[in-house]
Formats: C-alpha cells, structure tokens, sequence
C-alpha cells in the first residue's frame, strides 16, 4: 500500500494540519486582539494631544490671533504621525495650516489592508460660556506609520511563535496516535493480510498485551468471530452454491423438455431467454430470437397494440383493493417463422433484481391451436345445433333430473303451449303435463338411469288450460357430459297425427271393404260372362217374338215380360259387375231430385204403415254425375235397412238432400272427400240403432244380423261400393236402441243434365251379308233367326278360326261382321285385327258377355267399329247395323 494512503500518514497529516490551523487561529486572534490595542490607543494619543492645544486655539480664533494658531500648529506637529493641521475661524477662514507628506505606509501590500492612509480628526471650537455656538474649528489628519510598523512586527513575532509551538505540539501527538493507534491498526492489517479466503476461521487476529482491555481487543476479539461465521457462511455458500447449480443444471433441463413455451422479456420487450418447446413451435433457432423484439418479431401487426398493452400494464403498481387488477393472463396469436399462426395461452410473472426492481417478464405458454381449433369447430357445431334446435318445428327441452325442472326450451316448444320462454325456464316439469298423464313422466324418471333412451306419448297443459297430445323421445345425457345429470327431450305435437291415424285407420278400413270387394268381384266376374250369354237369347227371342204377334194377343204381354225380366237379369248383372268394380257403371249428368223422388215411391209402397216418411228434397240442387239406376238402388237399399229397423215398434224415417260445402276437416277424413259443393243425402230412422261393432262391419259383403232367408249382407255393401264408384262418401252415426243416420256425399258437376236416349225401332236390311261368329250356338242362332228376320243374309261361325278362313277365302262376300270377344283359340279382338289386314273398311261390331281381361281403355283400342256389352238388346243391333252399312255405303 502507499505510503500516502496509509491511516498513519493520514493521521499525521490530519495533526499536522489541524494543530497548524490551530496554532494559526490562536495567533491571528492574538495579532487581533493586539492591532484593536494599537488602534484605541493611538486615538487615545491623538484625543489628549487635542485636548492639550483646544484652549490655545479657542484663544487664537477668539481674537483673531493668526500668530498664536500658528503656534499652536506648529505645536502639533511635534507629534509625529500629524501630517496635516488647520484651524479656521467663524466664518471657515484659515488662520493657520501646516502640512507634511510622510510617503507610503510601510508594508503596504498588508498594512493597506489593515490601517487607512490617514486619520482626520475635526474639533470644532466654541467659548464655555456658549457650548452651542462655534467661533471656528480645529482639523489634524494622522498618518499610522509608526503603529503599523510596530505592528506588523508584532504580528509577525506573534504567528511564528504560535506556529511553532503548535507544530511541536503536532509531533508529540503524532507519536502517540502512532504508538496507540496506528502501530496496532498495522498490526491487524497484517494479520489480515495473512487470513487465507478459503478457510479465514483458520487464521485468528493476535493481539499486543499493551493493547488488552482496549477497544483493540472488541475488535480483534469481534473480528475472530467475524472470520468464524464467515467461514461458516462460506461452507453453506458453497454448498449453496453446488445445489444452486445443480439446481439450475436441473432446471434448464426441464425447459429443455418442457412442453410450455417458458420465454422471458426485458422491460424492453427483447427476448432475453427462449426454452427448446418454443424454439421448436416458432420454427427459429436459439440465436436467431435471443435480442429480437418480441413483438415484432412474433405478433402479428393487427394484434400488437393490445399485447404490448397487457405487457405494459404488467409493470404498473398494484392498484388499490376493490379496483380491478391487470390480468396475467390472456391469449394471443404468434408468428412462426414460415408464417403460420399459433393460438398459445400465457401465463406471465414479474422478474425482479435483489433490490425488488423490476427487469422483465417470464411468461409461460401452452399452445393450445388445436385445442382453439377444436373448440372453435365446437361452437361452429353448437350454433348450427342451437340454429337447427331453433329452427325445427319440433319442441326441444333439457331437464335438470335432480330438480326436475326446465333448464333449457326452444321457441317452438314455448310457442307450442302458449308461454313466455321467462314463464318455463327453471319451472318444474310437471306443471306443464296434464295431471292425469303425470304418471306416466313419473315412471320415466324412475327407469332413466337404466333406460337411456325412450319414447312416450302423453298431454301437456297450454296457457290458456287446454292440453295438446305429444310425442317425447328422451334421452339421458352420459354423467361424464354434464355436473347434473340432466335429459334432452324432443317434443312433438301429434294432434294432427292423432288426426291422421284416425282419418288412416278410416282409410284402412275402407282399403278392407276395397279387398273384401275385389273378392266379390273375382266371383261374380266368373259367372258373368256365361250369365249375359244366357240372357242373351232369352231378351232376343223375347223381343223377336213380341214383334212378330199383335199387341192384343194375351202372349205379347208375356213376352215384354220376359224382355222386361232379361233386362232386369241384364241390370242385376251390371251392378254386380258396378259392385265388385268389373264394369264401369253408365254415368252421366242428372238431377238427383227426380230419382230420389221416384226411389221414394217404390219405398212408400213397401213400407209398413206404422212408419211415417218424411220428405225435405230440396229442387234447385246443382247436378252431379251418376248412374241413375244406383242412385236408386242406393235410396232404395237404406231406406229398407231403415224401414226393417223399424218394423217391430213403428217410427220416422228421414229423408233429406240439399246442397252443402265440404270443409278441409271433413274432406280429410276420406280420399274421395274434397273441398267444395257436394249434395248430401241424409236418411234416419229412430229404430233400434248398432252398437260398435255392428257399425264397424255393416258394409262388409255378406255380413248381416237378419234371420237367415231374410237377408244376403249385400245391400249395404253394395250401397258403400256404389257411392265410391260415384267418388262419393257415406257416414254413419248409430246409438243402440237410439236409432241410424246414414249420411252420403256426392260431388256436384258444373256440366249440363244430359237428356234421355229414346229407345230405337227394329230396323231392316238389304238384304246384306253378316259374318256371325260366337263359341256359343245359342247365340248365333238366336242372331241368325233375327238377322233372317229382319232381312239379311248371314253365315255363322261357333269357331272363330273356321270364320277367319272363310272370310280369307271369300273377303268381299260379307258386308257386316258380328263377333263375341271371349271365344278359345282366336278372341274377337285377334279375329278383328286379322280382318282389317285383309278388307280394313268393313264394319265390325264386337259383343261381349264379360271378358276380367279386357279393360275399358283396351277396348277402345281395338279396331272395331262398335261394341255392345251382352244381352243385346235387337233394337239397339239391328240399329247399330243399320248406321254403319249406310255409312259406308255413303262413303263409297
């Protein structure tokens, strides 16, 4: 160490200077003291030298005696220091003045300093016996050279003396600070310098035995204990140390392998610290981030004003209680190196030093892209869902099972009851469900846990108090999907289902009585056609036999008789056909009122007299299209299961028919019901009614609860096949022991009434040639006496191949051909077809008894000219025949 720098040579330096200034403060107020001594007694000369001459002047000026007040000046400079002396009169005229010039006060670079260069002292003069009036005035001015020579001698003895002894006084005290103070101070400087770092608790301070029970020995008795602790604190800084290290070794390895971002940010902002996972999802290498700008580098532009926000805000002091804390949390998007986005979520924590102040900021992130992606996909879904929940027809509802209480509704289930979507949530479930169906909610709730999914019909209660039948399907959320276990339940309202399946099981009823009627109709097609073969001959020969006898003969009213009955047989056939729908009926436009008017005659005339009719037909219905004969047979078939339903008891039967406008309720209920004008037909009877089950079969073919012989189950079953031929409907109401209603709808037609087709008179030929081919020889030959009749030749065929030869042998020898359209080998159709190829002009006329296979459009597509259904009646032939032959003729 520097001598210079040494606590002796600071000490002793520190003496030497305080004694110095010391013994120099000491002098100069010694020299002070001696220069105020000086002064006051040089003015005490000068005041007794005045006082010595002021009477002589007083006299001089007196009496005007310039010879004294010179004497008087003169005497005044026998005092040295006086430089200068005047005395003036009254009116300050000089009456004498003396003057000398003593040169510069000695040592004048000090003594200017402290004396002036003169001192004028002024007297003035008066008389004792007027102290107030001045007779003149005495001045003398003073030069202080002798004072400040002897002074300044003084001054200098003085300081030097001063000096001295205080310099020896310095010495003295340096060399006892330096035997008590600065020799041991050396002495454990050395003892220090000899403490080893590593181990100070080895090396102990020593101390002098002058130097015991001083302040020496507390500190190297303190300064022992101090290099103990040290010691020790140096073995547990150095174990804390290694554990510190291995600590941090352990730690750099776990954000080596940590699947967090661990990043850590100057309050500037630049990455300071980046661990390998965000390294890893930022694309960068280490070097490349560390010193970089965090948010220029990593953030994107149009997010970066907010995350330095948060980052800034981070640093603010902690706001009072009650106010809201800067979050340390949030999320954010970052820039990878190749431009991609990833979603991270941050947790962030101040950095401080060991003084507290803050330096950065250490945050942790997890990214958590997928897991955005993942949930935004999710509320993509759960929108569309809620969207689609809202936007279903169908009610939806979630259920809190441990409550029982609405937690969640759709508009279209609060919309469905009439209540506010406020008046559902959280109310309990069951005061929504009508209270006799709540039982079945009951059992629901007790089987949810082993049943998750079901379905249940029952009826919830609406605002206004009605209830409105529902389907539910609910199902129990899995527990892992909710805290509560709650059910989801959709709601739908089936009243109109209800609805349906009440018009379906109508319909379905009605597709029954079709089947039951398609059997029906497969048996009667099959006797069908032998039936019409039958009647055939007997209507022909009928006929020809009563044109043929005069009209007062007793046997022509036998014969129209027999035709009459032929043609009854004829219409029976045709409804049965009509009945089980083999046949189409012959409808056409016509007022119904006559026909049920004429329908009622026959009813009046067969009903018992215990039974009173009542008639309301209204006249000026609109027309519909129908068969006039069913509609009577309709009329007639009810009114007799009416009157039959009276007969025993007696009673009044109903009949009324007017114009009514179906509504779109009641036009569901039936597929041939439509909305619009219909004329209804209403026949009631107050007999002994139907239960259920009668009603629900009274139009099944063959059923009936009369006595066997008194009925054959057909009559209603033909009135039900009638009123759908005519797309048509029939309702009935019945009470046991209350009577019937049958009610029927028949749609209106805007067409015209058609007018009845007089009959024809037999017309004759010209002796024409026919072609008459029929498998059945009744037929040809009945057809060959009435041709013969009637004047024309013939040829007839009972093989329809024989007539296709002949006719291929001699083509122009015929001018009319007749054929049956059922016959083996060749049916009339293929014999037609195979004739147009060989003469296409000739008339052809088929006649058919009934053919299953033959439908009434095939019909129209076969090449020929008419078609007559069998029995024909000869008329009708003989006028069909008539027609073409002259049509032809007329066209060649």
């Amino acid at each position: 160490m520097s001598a210079k720098h040494t606590i002796a040579y600071k000490m002793a330096r520190t003496i030497v200077l305080l004694t110095l200034c010391l013994g120099f403060v000491l002098g100069s107020l010694q020299v002070a003291w001696d220069y105020q001594q000086r002064l006051e007694s040089f003015n005490r000369q000068v005041e007794h030298l005045i006082g010595s001459v002021e009477k002589a002047a007083i006299k001089a000026v007196y009496t005007f005696d310039t010879g004294l007040a010179r004497e008087v000046a003169s005497g005044l400079f026998e005092f040295p220091p006086i430089s200068h002396v005047v005395i003036r009169d009254e009116q300050d005229a000089i009456m004498a003045t003396l003057q000398r010039y003593r040169g510069q006060l000695p040592h004048s670079w000090v003594s200017d300093y402290l004396f002036n260069k003169q001192y004028t002292y002024r007297v003035p003069l008066h008389l004792e016996k007027e102290p107030d009036a001045s007779i003149g005035s005495l001045r003398i001015q003073v030069t202080p050279h002798d004072m400040a020579e002897a002074f300044l001698k003084r001054g200098v003895i003085i300081l030097s003396s001063t000096l001295v002894q205080s310099f020896i006084i310095a010495i003295f005290l340096f060399y006892v600070f330096h035997n008590r103070v600065t020799r041991p101070l050396q002495i454990l400087a050395q003892d220090f310098s000899k403490i080893t770092p590593e181990t100070p608790e080895k090396n102990m301070l020593s101390l002098t035995s002058s130097m015991r029970s001083t302040e020496f020995e507390e500190v190297t008795s303190a300064g022992n204990n101090m290099l103990t602790v040290i010691g020790s604190y140096l073995t547990a800084k150095d174990t804390a140390e290694a554990d510190l290290t291995r600590q941090k070794n352990e730690t750099e390895r776990f954000l080596q392998i940590a699947e967090a971002i661990i990043l850590q940010l100057d309050k500037n902002g630049c990455i300071t610290m980046i661990n390998q996972r965000g390294l890893e999802v930022m694309g960068y290498q280490e070097n490349e981030l560390i010193g970089q700008n965090w948010f220029e580098t990593a953030i994107p532009p149009e997010m970066r004003l907010r995350v330095q926000k948060v980052f800034s805000d981070l640093f603010e002091p902690i706001v009072p209680l009650g106010q809201k804390q800067h979050s340390s949390y949030f999320e954010n998007d970052i820039i990878t190196k190749n431009g991609h986005l990833r979603r991270v979520y941050w947790h962030n924590a101040l950095e401080t030093d060991r003084e507290g102040n803050v330096i950065g900021i250490l945050s942790s992130g997890q990214d958590i892209t997928a897991r955005k992606d993942a949930e935004d996909a999710l509320k993509v879904a759960e929108g569309s869902l809620r969207a689609i929940i809202e936007a279903t027809s169908e009610g939806f509802a979630i259920t809190d099972l441990k409550r029982l209480e609405l937690v969640d509704i759709n508009t279209a289930l609060h919309e469905m009851l009439g209540f506010s979507r406020a008046d559902m949530l959280f109310q309990p479930i069951a005061k929504f469900i009508h209270p006799n169906d709540r039982h079945i909610l009951d059992s629901y709730h007790q089987e949810a846990q082993t049943q998750v999914h079901r379905s249940f019909e029952l009826r919830m209660l609406c605002c206004d108090g009605s209830s409105v039948p529902v389907e539910i399907n609910v199902s129990t959320l899995p527990s892992e999907t909710s805290q509560t276990p709650c059910s989801v339940a959709f709601i739908t309202d089936i009243t109109k289902r209800r609805e349906q399946e009440k018009s379906q099981s109508l319909l379905e009823k009605q597709l029954r009585q079709a089947q039951k009627m398609e059997t029906i109709g497969t048996l009667a097609g099959g006797i069908a056609h032998d039936f019409n073969n039958i009647l055939t001959p007997i209507l022909g020969y009928s006929s020809l036999i009563s044109s043929r006898i005069p009209k007062d003969d007793p046997n022509y009213e036998r014969m129209l008789q027999i035709a009459k009955s032929a043609k009854r047989g004829a219409d029976i056939i045709k409804q049965i056909l009509t009945f089980s729908r083999r046949s189409e009926s012959e409808r056409k436009t016509i007022s119904l009122s006559p026909v049920v008017q004429d329908a009622m005659q026959l009813v009046k005339a067969t009903t018992p007299a215990n039974i009173d009719i009542e008639l309301h037909i209204s006249q000026n219905c609109p027309p519909v299209v129908a068969d006039n004969t069913q509609i009577q047979q309709l009329v007639l078939n009810l009114c007799t299961n009416a009157a039959q339903a009276m007969t025993e008891e007696g009673g009044t039967l109903k009949v009324e028919m007017g114009l009514c406008d179906i509504d779109e309720k009641l036009a569901k209920t039936s597929l041939n019901l439509h909305e619009g004008p219909h004329i209804r037909i209403t026949i009631e009877d107050n007999g002994h009614g139907m239960d259920e089950k009668t009603a629900n079969r009274i139009f099944d073919p063959f059923y009936t609860t009369k006595e066997s012989g008194k009925g054959t189950g057909l009559g209603l079953a033909m009135v039900h096949a009638i009123i759908q031929e005519h797309k048509g409907e029939i309702f009935v109401e019945t009470t046991l022991g209350h009577g019937t209603i049958f009610t029927t709808y028949l749609p209106v037609s805007c067409a015209p009434v058609e007018e009845n087709i007089t009959e024809h008179e037999i017309e004759s030929g010209n002796n024409e040639c026919a072609l008459i081919v029929d498998d059945e020889a009744l037929n040809t030959n009945f057809l060959e006496e009435l041709l013969e009749e009637v004047g024309y030749q013939f040829e007839s065929y009972n093989n329809s191949m024989q007539a296709l030869d002949a006719f291929t042998a001699e083509p122009n020898k015929y001018n009319i051909v007749l054929t049956d359209q059922t016959m083996p080998k060749l049916k009339g159709h293929q014999l037609a077809k195979a004739i147009r190829e060989i003469r296409p002009e000739i008339p052809i006329i088929m006649m058919s008894g009934y053919d299953q296979n033959v439908t009434a459009e095939e019909v129209s597509e076969f090449d020929v000219d008419l078609f007559i259904q069998k029995p024909v009646p000869i008329d009708k032939l003989t006028h069909a025949m008539h027609q073409l032959l002259n049509e032809k003729r007329e066209e060649s």
